[in-house]
């Protein structure tokens, strides 16, 4: 059955394009094969992209926003459709519905396009994205061992390609006579922005955020790491080693962690209680793990037990220092370094000699490491009382924590299909190392205007070749 049979007359729409795109939604497409007709298909988009300059010197990636029309209510998912399904039931609910999808008469949508070339010239990968999802993901002139595209979603890939075209032209035409970037500059909708707001301006308006942003933390803790920090002992130069190291020891210093953020700790062994409390991904450390972490385990107050598994466990792919559980980044770890790791990798680099390399070996030894910015509370209970105990220890990210506490920092507002961890890059060095981000909405948050929202990167014509000039 063809593409035509199968589907209705698309237009160049919003809820048409989207409809087309919902066919690739939260799905990762790894390169496939080449087809004729995608090939077909992609090249008039390429050719009206061809004086788009790439989105870096070096690069291959262009990018360009498209504006496309909402359409009418006629263009909407039908009426009738809408309400046997019962999602609406009279028309009234039907059009509000559509205006809160489509609440503009332009929907905007990024396209970033790819073609990669074998050094002779030959046209070897091309890749399309559309609205953030990849539509063609394609290698030219091989079949590799991958999944391929099925032929429904390359019809789809086909027409959505073909779809745009008209849209393309336009912003390539509005580059051309120079109101591209300043069209971007002024009337990008929010939902696509970067921005930043300083966090005492957040706690301004709306003061709850304060105190979650204090995570429980009392003014007496803030005031003690704030001098710990203040005095440079938050510096592992500063500190001292602890050369005859157990994994008791490192079970101890777990235990006090636990007490100070108000683990129940009575009656257990500081063993038990990193067993009960902690990842459990240990990698052989206990003897409980479990998959690729099994093993045997280790004799919990040998130092030369602790060294061999430390420095010669097989793999590294356990959580042993995941001392609080998380998601993907909201963990606290308390890591065990050791210098002689550090001096590894600087001699491999070629930053010390093999002399310098023996020299500080002579002063080496292990001392704990606590990471856990999104856990502030967490993370600065286990700093303060491992402090307090004597044990060498620092904590990463303590300025930047700090800033967050005293509301000096920037929270990063990112688009809202950008998931708000991981994105540090998208943030220019002058507002320092911002480890919050969130999304905004209009209306639902108080602050919004407050956000100072970062220019777009602009679009520009690219300059001839050398070889051209």
């Amino acid at each position: 059955m063809s593409f035509d049979d199968e589907l209705k007359d698309y237009k160049l729409v919003a809820p048409d394009v989207d409809a087309l795109l919902r066919h690739f939604e939260r799905r990762y497409m790894n390169p496939t094969a080449s087809t004729p007709s995608l090939l077909a298909a992609a090249g008039p988009l390429f050719e009206e992209l061809s004086p788009l300059a790439p989105l870096n010197k070096d690069g291959e990636a262009k990018a360009i926003w498209l504006r496309i029309p909402r359409g009418t209510i006629e263009d909407y998912d039908t009426f009738e459709d809408m309400r046997e399904w019962g999602e609406v039931e009279t028309h009234a609910e039907y059009e509000a519905r559509w205006l809160e999808e489509y609440p503009e008469e332009l929907s905007w949508y990024r396209l970033v396009a790819v073609q990669s070339f074998e050094p002779d010239g030959k046209l070897r990968y091309v890749g399309i994205s559309l609205g953030n999802e990849t539509i063609v993901s394609m290698l030219v002139g091989e079949r590799p061992s991958y999944v391929q595209m099925g032929r429904y979603e390359e019809a789809v890939a086909c027409r959505l390609c073909s779809l745009i075209l008209p849209a393309v032209r336009e912003s390539m035409a509005l580059l051309a006579d120079g109101s591209y970037n300043q069209m971007v500059a002024t009337s990008l909708p929010y939902q696509f922005r970067v921005g930043v707001i300083r966090r005492r301006d957040l706690w301004q308006v709306e003061p709850d955020v304060r105190a979650s942003d204090y995570d429980g933390l009392s003014e007496e803790s803030v005031r003690a790491f704030r001098e710990l920090v203040e005095s440079g002992m938050n510096n592992d130069g500063k500190i001292g080693r602890t050369t005859d190291f157990t994994a008791n020891d490192f079970f101890r210093a777990c235990k006090l962690g636990y007490e100070s953020i108000g683990k129940v700790c009575e009656g257990m062994a500081p063993s038990e209680l990193y067993r009960r409390y902690a990842d459990g991904r240990d990698e052989g450390l206990t003897g409980r793990g479990y998959g690729l972490n099994a093993g045997p385990g280790i004799d919990f107050d040998d130092p030369k037990a602790w060294d061999e598994w430390y420095f010669h466990r097989s793999q590294r792919g356990g959580h042993p220092w995941e001392v609080v559980p998380g998601g993907n980044s909201t963990h606290v770890e308390l890591y065990v370094s050791h210098d002689k790791r550090k001096l590894e990798w600087k001699f491999r680099l070629g930053e010390i000699s093999e002399e310098e390399y023996e020299r500080g070996l002579e002063g080496a030894g292990y001392y704990f490491v606590i990471a856990g910015k999104h856990r502030q509370f967490e993370a600065v209970s286990f700093y303060l009382a491992l402090s307090a105990a004597g044990l060498p220890v620092v904590i990463r990210d303590a300025e930047q924590l700090l800033a967050r506490l005293d509301g000096t920092d920037w929270v990063g507002v990112v688009p809202h299909h950008v998931f708000p961890r991981y994105c540090e890059g998208l943030f220019p060095d002058e507002y320092g190392k911002i480890i919050d981000f969130t999304h905004v909405f209009k209306g639902g948050d108080a602050w919004f205007d407050q956000i100072v929202w970062l220019p777009e990167e602009e679009a520009a014509i690219a300059k001839p070749s050398a070889e051209c000039a």
